[in-house]
């Protein structure tokens, strides 16, 4: 059963994930980021457990609002403005981001560093909002 304690928990595992990323990119160039394979590896594995954390928030939110099961990573976001826990133009903001964990996951194709250097900053802007507006709704 997903309760709103479950989920402040869940959040707060986001917000540390958030600050593992930060602590690998702080100051880190592209060039820098490029040649450190160690660091690449480890920046796409946090990104990857971001969006899976947030897509488990939606999940268990989506569940204790008692609206329907999405089909995907993506819609699970789209389900979460549609109970109004979050905005519609802010799920379609964040939601594109799962595109890239798929692509890190299952490695659809070969993965490009600098696409996935450049999300960094994506991360950045949309999952703290991200934990706030579920933190909000919550009452976390």
């Amino acid at each position: 059963m997903s309760t709103p304690e479950l989920i402040c928990a869940k959040l707060d595992t986001l917000v540390a994930y958030l600050q593992e990323l930060r602590e690998y990119t702080k100051g880190l160039t592209l060039e820098a980021y490029l040649r450190d394979r160690r660091t690449r590896r480890a920046v796409e594995r946090i990104i990857q457990l971001v969006v899976e954390c947030a897509t488990d928030i939606n999940n268990m939110v989506i569940k204790l609002e008692g609206g329907k099961v999405p089909s995907d990573y993506f819609n699970s976001f789209i389900e979460l403005a549609e109970l109004d826990v979050i905005p519609i133009e802010f799920a379609l903001d964040i939601g594109p981001s799962t595109g890239l964990r798929n692509v890190l996951v299952h490695e659809y194709s070969k993965i490009d560093d600098v696409q996935v250097y450049k999300s960094i900053e994506q991360i950045f802007t949309f999952y703290p909002k991200f934990v706030h507006l579920v933190s909000k709704h919550l009452g976390c």
